[in-house]
């Protein structure tokens, strides 16, 4: 069988799923007739060998559905490990770019040129190919008569770049399936990155992090992980403190990575684990309030969710609880990962841009946003992830509030797109989704009052009816969903989602406002209490106060005379240290933030909000606010001088997202921020500032 033909047929037994006419089309770079001929020559070879052919599914594409055994007799009766030995040109590229990056051994072209059997022309014209891409990250590639191929740039370029180019040649690498084959490209990735060294990591994150969560994120810090180990073993160093923001700080990896180095027998100096740490923290954002970037991320998020509305008209408001943190989370780990020239890959972007086109345009305008705080692009895989969030909240808007099935859903594309796939059934066909549960998971199942399974990818699982669905369902997979939901029509249940009780809750408030009692923190929380014990929903983050609840008049400072940023950040503090609403310290804090970050509280045009992190020295949630009697640069060129300054005493991740929205609302408002530098009394300032409100 020739070396394509071998791989169409590994290609078809590595895929879960159908593989289409015009998928195949592109990956071999062919045209639909040469597949067609492929497939045939595939045919004749399986029925010889007494195997079921491969099955053309009407509207999905092609499907070779054979057991472990006949896996294995394939393999051997093909040699695919001497198939790999004549390489497409995509394939000899990213070999040259491993074996110069991670190869214990001297790497020179002329015996690259007699490995893969090609002309010398030929080699030069893939070493080309080679130095144009290695450019785009600022390396150079230098030949040596006694070393042979180097690579000249900094080992954190290097190191990105190989991180980089495996997420574009291979795409998301497998880390726990048990397969019986890998593809070429696999091969060639497991050469130099040995499959082992991949299980043990995944080991380690089981041990240290999470034994159940399996997500694009997981398998992406894993294999940045064994990049950094490699290079490292290799004896290639980081140098610099400096480059390094934030490394000092308290970060979550460090039991990871102490696992690691205990586990490979390394023992890395304080900047490597600084390092290490600060890239795989940009990983995971779970300890939201602890990045400096906290206040960036929930402007950020609260200002797309309204840009989206606008762009699309769907009304994301209603669901904004939701979506608001998972977007502001999501952000906070973007921006320190793009920061980092980390940038993680989407399998599911080109489907979510098909079919959720119009959200993921939106997006893509507003992008610039974000690239103004991470000060580089977003790829279009960042950019899909962030279209997943609202494309949930498109499902769960449109939702009728009865089900008729209780299912679970098996995931292995992460939580988000599980969720995804959870509203989207929710929508078209009554069924209320119990859990999302990751292919680890699966033996929870049976303990789960479900009816049926859903699942991203083939699972041993025959205690209940299953079927396995693409994340994002599409119009030919509907029929499938239908039929399958009829074969198991004897489920059928009937469930009630309840009601949203938030509009109920301030009535009462009113109710009892206007009867002259007064609504007092003992009443609040016994009326939460009533709601809670009456299963009524309350969106109890909607009800956080307004900016207007919280700034008071003592800590309004009108004309302040400041003579530089620091001094202006300590007098708007003032009136919240005086109520003991902040600590001295919190005042530091947020002085040495903007020395050690630069002028990143500057939040619009004219306007900064002072903050640090809670934890800093915040006793309660409180605002004030100073006009300057004399405008101050912040050295932000984009947006100053800086003529109001805020300071926000934030307790948690969300009590403050009104006054966030009231302060985006100030922001895009040039003439209400002029008529507020204009005002003389107290009284007139509330007026402006809370005019439209």
């Amino acid at each position: 069988m020739k070396d394509r033909t071998l791989k169409t047929l590994i290609r078809l037994i590595d895929s879960d799923l159908p593989l289409s006419m015009e998928t195949l089309k592109i990956e071999f770079n062919v045209s639909s007739r040469t597949v067609r001929n492929e497939l045939n020559e595939i045919n004749f070879f399986l029925e010889r060998e007494g195997i079921s052919r491969i099955q053309n599914i009407r509207g999905k594409g092609f499907v070779l559905k054979v057991t472990n055994e006949q896996k294995k007799k394939i393999l051997e009766i093909n040699d695919f490990q001497n198939a790999s030995i004549y390489l497409s040109r995509d394939e000899r590229i990213f070999d040259l770019i491993m074996s110069f990056s991670l190869s214990e051994s001297y790497v020179f072209c002329h015996q690259k040129e007699k490995e893969y059997r090609i002309s010398k022309s030929t080699m030069d014209e893939d070493m080309r190919r080679v130095r144009n891409i290695l450019q785009e990250y600022g390396i150079e590639v230098l030949s040596t008569v006694k070393q042979g191929i180097l690579l000249q740039g900094s080992e954190r370029s290097i190191r990105t770049m190989v991180y980089d180019i495996i997420n574009r040649f291979v795409g998301v690498v497998a880390l726990n399936e048990k397969r019986h084959s890998e593809t070429i490209i696999e091969n060639i990735l497991y050469k130099y990155i040995p499959n082992n060294i991949l299980r043990k990591l995944d080991t380690i994150y089981d041990n240290s992090i999470s034994a159940t969560e399996e997500s694009a994120y997981r398998n992406q810090l894993i294999l940045f992980t064994s990049v950094w180990l490699i290079r490292y073993k290799l004896q290639n160093t980081v140098t610099g403190l400096s480059t390094i923001k934030g490394s000092n700080k308290k970060i979550e990896m460090k039991a990871f990575t102490n696992e690691v180095c205990e586990t490979f027998g390394i023992n890395p100096p304080e900047i490597e684990l600084q390092y290490i740490n600060f890239i795989l923290d940009s990983f995971s954002a779970k300890d939201v309030t602890k990045s400096i970037e906290w206040i960036q991320a929930q402007m950020l998020s609260i200002q797309l969710i309204k840009w989206v509305e606008t762009e699309t008209n769907i009304p994301f408001s209603r669901k904004e609880e939701v979506l608001q943190e998972g977007l502001y989370k999501h952000i906070l780990g973007l921006i320190k990962r793009v920061k980092s020239d980390i940038q993680i890959i989407n399998p599911l972007k080109e489907t979510i841009q098909n079919y959720y086109h119009a959200i993921y345009q939106a997006i893509s305008k507003f992008a610039s946003n974000i690239e103004t705080v991470t000060g580089k692009k977003l790829t279009e895989d960042e950019i899909a992830f962030l279209t997943i969030h609202f494309s949930t909240s498109v499902s769960a808007i449109k939702q009728d509030l009865k089900y008729s099935y209780k299912a679970v859903i098996v995931c292995n594309h992460g939580m988000i797109t599980g969720k995804l796939l959870s509203e989207n059934l929710r929508e078209e066909f009554n069924i209320d989704t119990v859990g999302v549960l990751s292919s680890r998971e699966t033996d929870l199942i049976n303990k789960l009052d479900v009816d049926v399974v859903f699942s991203t990818l083939n699972i041993p699982f025959k205690g209940k009816p299953l079927l396995v669905l693409d994340p994002i369902i599409k119009e030919e997979d509907k029929e499938t969903i239908r039929n399958f939901l009829q074969e198991n029509n004897q489920f059928k249940r009937m469930t009630h989602n309840s009601e949203d009780a938030t509009k109920l809750f301030y009535s009462f408030i009113d109710i009892l406002n206007e009867s002259g009692g007064r609504v007092s923190k003992e009443i609040y929380q016994s009326l939460e209490e009533l709601f809670d014990t009456h299963n009524l929903k309350m969106n109890k983050k909607e009800i956080q106060p307004m900016l207007k609840d919280v700034l008071k008049d003592s800590d309004i400072l009108l004309s302040e005379k400041a003579e530089d940023w620091g001094d202006a950040i300590r007098r708007v503090s003032i009136p919240l240290l005086r109520e003991n609403i902040i600590e001295e310290r919190y005042i530091d804090a947020m002085i040495k933030s903007v020395e050690e970050y630069g002028p990143y509280i500057v939040i619009g045009k004219n306007i900064a909000l002072a903050h640090a992190r809670p934890e800093d020295g915040v006793n309660k949630l409180g605002v004030s606010v100073a006009t300057l009697d004399r405008p101050i640069a912040f050295g932000n060129d984009d947006n100053d001088p800086v003529k109001i300054i805020f300071c926000l005493a934030a307790v948690d991740s969300y009590s403050h997202l009104n006054i966030m929205k009231n302060l985006i609302d100030l922001i895009n408002d040039e003439e209400k921020i002029n008529e507020i530098m204009k005002c003389k009394n107290i009284t007139e300032f509330k007026e402006i500032l809370y005019s439209g409100n």
